[in-house]
């Protein structure tokens, strides 16, 4: 099969850069063929496979929020006509119909979000004013990709989309290819704390865990926390560091190689964190404690066997229980024979996202997804929107959406 990726890059290696790399890796090692529309190239995509064909399109991405722009832009390319075309959030979703509309050769539309609060918060109708362009994919998402061709790797993102629109989706797990790290022996060393991921807005549990350090220590348990990453937060974090006299036990190491993920994992007794990470680190059988996105109050549903099946992250249908600093104490104080069953729990839990098996659960799911409801007019219909827009651009002040704040009801202000 023939699949074509959509996704507005950044390019930054982030988490769906990430997820369309090994998606790309194994369709190419299994005899399909990928091509990728993006916007923005950068070191991540040295990552894919040469197999690949990777389109950088720069300030011509945004004609693929147009119709015929976009029809006109496909046949430029001179590609072949998909089977698949798969979105990685909810604007590319809307470029994906448009373009299955416009080839209109029965493509499957894969409508993928892989984010958390991006219908609470992010894109909620309640805020979004009637000529905001986000609005309308919003729209195209609910009223066209039926159930079967929306893809989530949370529960909680299918948890969401059912309580603000009574709508359904499906969970995927999404694969962990083991084979991209450098070879490691797990030797833990009792006490030590590991983080991996970036220093700023959504892994806010960066912040709290100099606290929870603190609160450990001060219990006679001499722990250490090494975290991996860089961003925003890293001068307040060094500076509190310092302010509460834990140069020897808290340890900023900046940015690792993702080849040395398991590398640095080697001699961890415990690791905290969130999405693939936490994933990745439990298939390398380290004992985990879940961390919450935006959360600063250092609460925690556990470890990932806590997740549904097949989940990045935990149901929130109730809300967490437990405490981070808890559940860290809790591991410290297990017997060696306590510790290898918590090993082997959290290593069996994740086996549905080793990357076989969630690639061959993904192809069996896009074999079963239902074709979309195109619809053309509502697609050119995005012309005098636009003309409006930009009208209403110059009358009304920017809608103001940040970053949601956790425990806070997940509304973005209103313009």
């Amino acid at each position: 099969m023939h699949f074509v990726f959509i996704y507005p890059s950044p390019g930054i290696f982030g988490g769906i850069e990430t997820l369309l790399a090994r998606m790309s890796r194994w369709l190419t090692r299994n005899g399909h063929q990928v091509t990728l529309l993006v916007e923005t190239g950068g070191s991540w995509t040295e990552v894919l496979p040469p197999e690949a064909r990777c389109i950088t399109l720069g300030d011509r991405f945004r004609e693929l929020y147009y119709y015929l722009h976009a029809g006109r832009l496909w046949n430029s390319l001179n590609l072949p006509p998909p089977d698949v075309i798969k979105s990685f959030d909810l604007p590319s979703s809307w470029m994906a119909c448009q373009l299955a509309a416009w080839i209109g050769n029965g493509c499957k539309v894969i409508g993928g979000i892989y984010n958390p609060l991006v219908f609470k918060w992010y894109y909620s109708s309640n805020s979004l004013p009637r000529w905001d362009d986000n609005l309308l994919y919003l729209r195209n998402y609910l009223k066209r990709i039926p159930a079967s061709a929306r893809f989530f790797c949370g529960a909680d993102q299918v948890e969401e989309l059912e309580e603000i629109h009574r709508n359904q989706g499906l969970l995927w797990p999404i694969p962990i290819d083991t084979t991209q790290f450098e070879p490691a022996m797990r030797k833990p060393k009792w006490g030590r704390l590991v983080s991996i991921g970036r220093l700023s807005a959504m892994k806010e549990y960066n912040l709290y865990m100099i606290e929870v350090v603190k609160a450990l220590r001060n219990k006679g348990l001499e722990v250490t926390w090494t975290v991996y990453g860089s961003g925003e937060y890293e001068k307040g974090m060094r500076e509190r560091v310092k302010q509460e006299g834990l140069e020897q036990a808290v340890f900023i190491e900046g940015n690792v190689p993702y080849s040395r993920f398991w590398k640095v994992l080697e001699d961890a007794y415990v690791f905290v964190g969130m999405g693939t990470s936490i994933l990745e680190a439990a298939l390398f059988k380290v004992p985990n404690v879940n961390a919450l996105a935006y959360d600063r109050e250092g609460v925690t549903y556990g470890s990932v066997h806590q997740f549904p099946r097949g989940s990045i992250g935990p149901s929130i249908i109730s809300p967490p229980k437990f405490k981070v600093v808890d559940e860290i104490e809790r591991i410290l104080r297990f017997s060696p024979m306590e510790y290898e069953a918590e090993v082997e729990l959290v290593y069996q839990h994740v086996q549905d996202h080793a990357i076989d098996a969630s690639m061959e659960r993904f192809l069996e799911m896009v074999r079963q997804a239902e074709p979309i409801r195109t619809q053309k007019l509502v697609y050119l219909a995005n012309y005098p929107l636009w003309v409006f827009r930009r009208l209403m651009k110059l009358l009304v002040r920017p809608r103001q959406t940040g970053h949601p704040v956790f425990g806070l009801p997940a509304s973005p202000a209103a313009p």
